[in-house]
């Protein structure tokens, strides 16, 4: 990697942490405003339903971010690359409001018209994301950076509203609370862009049709990964209430820093990794992938290696108590072992979403999930609820034991063929756009 190169890397990372650390400490500090003044079972609820709509995402990405950073940066000319930006756009709409109005649907029999709040955030979430990807693709970075701070700010000032307010239903508006600054997020970027909203669904459905054997493939992978990794997780909640999930998921968001910081390195390399792909720089893809991974491991150790050491005066002083008959310690020690694993696989799993190998991580992910939920369904019923993170890790020491021996780019080994003819196909779709 030549040294403008890094440098360009290093200011669109600066960026983009800057505005996932502010999401992150927001997101902190709602948790742990609802820790405290919500009972376990609705904490646990509303950590559940956040875990959903962060599955909606995933899903989002699939129909319409991870086309947009592979495709977008191999277009040949800007007129292409907007034609294609409109398409995935009308991908991103189309899916997140069907996402939003199933998540209604699914909660409606349970919870009333509090299914409306889960709703609007998980459409208004998954727009947000896929408008920081394609932002971050197109090289405006800085624009996504002021959308996470729109969204931050907005956030912030609402939940002090809230909390100034009546409890009575904090459950339901901490997640329209939460929707309504995603809205706002996504409403500042579009008004800094000043550029106009188009949604084409005739043009997206025939691109769509075109593409639809790589977008099927990749929409398995990511179901089978949602199965893999929140799964097990949610698998929890069902099977021993949403009180019993509640500390795993206190943890969970204490490492939630990390998990946001391996989505930052994975939009900023995945658009790099497509254009060393597209360039044939196999040594410089390589260092790419390892890069990342090296990156979010050591941090990983550092953080996870503080958060343990202090999980005794974390829980007394950030969480009230709230966790003191729960073996806090040992699922803080689980839930950073799971962490690690993930963010030791980063790399080359990205490696191979951008080289489209979809079926093979479709296979993989349902294989480690397989193994993942029937070893949390027995910790839960045989051992305890705090052992199933043991579960979780399990299935991701497959996940990473795989990436890395098949990672494309590795020494002998070369892109699969549907891969390579997947990749073929974008300069003849680019030469067809208007």
């Amino acid at each position: 990697m030549t040294g403008p190169e890094a440098q360009r890397l290093a200011q669109r990372f600066a960026v983009m942490l800057g505005g996932e650390v502010l999401q992150s400490l927001f997101h902190f500090g709602l948790n742990l405003a609802l820790v405290r003044a919500l009972s376990a079972h609705d904490y646990g609820l509303f950590a559940m339903v956040f875990g959903l709509a962060a599955v909606a995402l995933t899903f989002v990405r699939a129909v319409a971010g991870v086309p947009a950073a592979t495709f977008i940066p191999q277009a040949r000319s800007g007129p292409a690359a907007r034609a294609l930006a409109v398409s995935f756009g009308t991908g991103a709409v189309v899916s997140a409001l069907a996402l939003g109005l199933l998540t209604a649907l699914a909660f409606a029999p349970f919870v009333g018209a509090g299914a409306l709040a889960a709703g609007a955030l998980v459409t208004a979430w998954s727009l947000r994301s896929f408008l920081r990807t394609l932002l971050i693709v197109r090289g405006r970075a800085g624009v996504a950076g002021l959308s996470d701070l729109a969204y931050a700010v907005s956030g912030m000032a609402l939940l002090g509203l809230l909390l100034w307010g009546e409890p009575g239903a904090l459950l339901w508006d901490s997640l329209w609370l939460l929707a309504v600054a995603h809205g706002i997020g996504l409403v500042a970027a579009l008004a800094i862009l000043r550029e106009p909203i188009r949604i084409d669904l005739r043009r997206a459905g025939r691109r769509y049709r075109r593409l639809w054997r790589a977008f099927a493939w990749s929409v398995a992978a990511t179901a089978t990964a949602n199965l893999q990794g929140q799964g097990p997780m949610l698998l929890v909640g069902l099977l021993a209430g949403p009180a019993a999930y509640a500390p795993i998921a206190a943890v969970l968001v204490l490492f939630s820093p990390l998990r946001l910081l391996g989505t930052v390195v994975v939009n900023l390399t995945q658009p790099e990794m497509a254009r060393l792909i597209a360039a044939g720089e196999t040594r410089r893809l390589r260092r790419v992938a390892a890069a990342g991974s090296a990156a979010l491991t050591a941090a990983c150790l550092g953080y996870g290696g503080a958060i343990l050491v202090l999980a005794g005066p974390i829980e007394a002083h950030l969480f009230a108590g709230r966790f003191a008959q729960d073996p806090f310690v040992l699922i803080v020690g689980l839930v950073w072992a799971t962490v690690t694993l993930t963010m030791l696989y980063a790399g080359p799993k990205t490696l191979i979403e951008t080289r489209l190998g979809f079926r093979d991580l479709a296979a993989m992910a349902l294989a480690s999930a397989t193994v993942g939920m029937v070893l949390v369904t027995a910790l839960v019923v045989l051992v305890a609820p705090a052992w199933s993170m043991a579960g979780v890790a399990i299935s991701e020491i497959i996940v990473l034991v795989w990436c890395w021996r098949r990672a494309p780019g590795r020494a002998g080994a070369t892109p699969a063929p549907r891969a390579a003819g997947l990749s073929r196909l974008v300069p003849a779709l680019v030469r067809r756009l208007p």
